[in-house]
């Protein structure tokens, strides 16, 4: 499966990509795929170009735990020789390098803010690339997929007369032979297109299973109370969106007789009436993740059994028609407000309200890639963000989250973003 065309989303969404910074700098912070269009800016040897032949195929039809083989094809088309070469492997979470080449240096780098986990590597080629001439590595780039993957992707770049190894020679990077360079004796096919760097999408046939959980709270006219809402990716798979808009979008229906007072972050009113718009902070979700959506509603009439309706929304991209999920059973929840007669209703739990104005709420969790309670998955983007609701219809919401970022493994403390 490869990207859909369209690339606008349905709102305006910060920055979701965080490939690479100045990857001449990559020693120490190891942004191992240039940013696209930064590889001829960052080119320092006079003379040398080096491109790619775009002629990659995206891989489809492979499973969790199949093998997967990408290889290149790069050429000088500079005019002169290009030596210092560093080449850049950039890996999304659900792949692992089948072999540790000995002249490269590898990372599992955490998820950062807003980026999933990524597993990467820089190698350093001691080789000459001479002008006109087409390189291909001695053998493909191996890959295996793992239980996690889906919707996968290997970025490869490369780079001459750069100071990525200050010290020289780098060695010692993995157990296996040097991966090396070799000419191609056949000429390149007319019309070759060629670029600064390298993406091969990688499709895996397994499944998500996104999950809404809606919840039933009680209270009396005047009181107010919190409802949750929580989205969860149940897995087995990690789930990214083709475009650069949340992965995750659904609507939350506001019970009748109630108003709303306290609305969660990534929340908004949605252009049906009484009706909020939700979304996942990101474009990916990992497996085993959850994040909660609490609502404070202040009862101004008691309506037994209102009823509010939970659901993803339909649209054209991955965030609206979820072809990964296949169990639709749990695609849909309910919000109720002083349920009459007892019975569950669809997709909900049974949650307390704040009735007293001091009940109710999600448990503290972290915003961004660090775990929590509620999720297991590497990088999960939990956020059950602390509420306390109270008689005069506030809520409070407090806590903050670690974020582990790549560079440098060095530790940040981010303020919660409160609604």
């Amino acid at each position: 499966m490869t990207s859909a065309s369209k690339t606008t989303s349905h709102r305006p969404q910060r920055p979701l990509r965080l490939t690479a910074g100045a990857v001449a700098a990559a020693a120490v912070g190891w942004s191992l795929v240039a940013v696209p269009g930064a590889a001829a800016a960052e080119q320092a040897e006079p003379g040398a170009e080096l491109v790619f032949e775009q002629t990659a195929e995206p891989i489809e039809g492979v499973r969790p735990g199949d093998p997967a083989e990408v290889s290149f094809a790069v050429k000088n088309k500079g005019d002169a020789p290009a030596t210092r070469v560093v080449l850049y492997l950039g890996g999304s979470q659900g792949l692992e390098y089948a072999k540790k080449y000995s002249n490269c240096v590898y990372e599992e780098a955490p998820a950062q803010d807003e980026g999933p986990a990524r597993t990467n590597a820089v190698c350093d080629i001691e080789q000459t690339l001479e002008p006109g001439v087409v390189y291909e590595p001695g053998e493909p780039i191996g890959l295996k997929l793992l239980d996690r993957a889906l919707y996968e992707r290997l970025d490869v770049n490369i780079l001459a007369g750069v100071n990525t190894f200050p010290d020289g020679t780098q060695h010692g990077g993995g157990a296996d032979p040097v991966l090396k360079l070799v000419a191609r004796t056949t000429p390149e096919a007319p019309g070759t297109v060629h670029g600064g760097e390298l993406g091969v999408d990688i499709t895996a046939e397994n499944t998500a299973d996104f999950a809404l959980t809606g919840s039933k709270v009680r209270g009396a006219a005047g009181r107010t109370v919190e409802a949750k809402v929580t989205f969860a990716n149940k897995g087995p798979a990690w789930a990214r969106n083709d475009v650069y808009g949340p992965i995750g979008v659904f609507d939350v229906g506001i019970p009748e007789g109630t108003k709303v007072t306290g609305v969660p972050e990534f929340c908004e009113p949605a252009e049906a009436a009484a009706t909020y718009r939700c979304t996942t902070p990101y474009n990916y979700a990992d497996e085993d993740s959850e994040r909660a959506y609490v609502f404070g509603l202040r009862i101004e009439k008691v309506v037994a059994g209102a009823t509010g309706k939970v659901a993803f929304v339909k649209g054209d991209n991955r965030w609206g028609t979820l072809p990964f999920d296949k169990n639709r059973t749990n695609n849909t929840a309910e919000i109720v407000v002083n349920e009459s007669g007892g019975g569950a209703s669809s997709g909900g739990t049974t949650s307390g309200g704040a009735t007293g104005g001091t009940t109710g709420g999600a448990s503290g969790g972290t915003d961004g890639a660090a775990s929590s309670t509620g999720g297991t998955g590497a990088g999960t983007q939990l956020d059950e963000l602390a509420e306390t609701g109270t008689t005069d219809g506030t809520l409070l919401a407090g806590g903050a989250a670690v974020v582990l970022l790549a560079a440098g493994g060095a530790a940040v403390a981010i303020r919660r973003r409160t609604s």
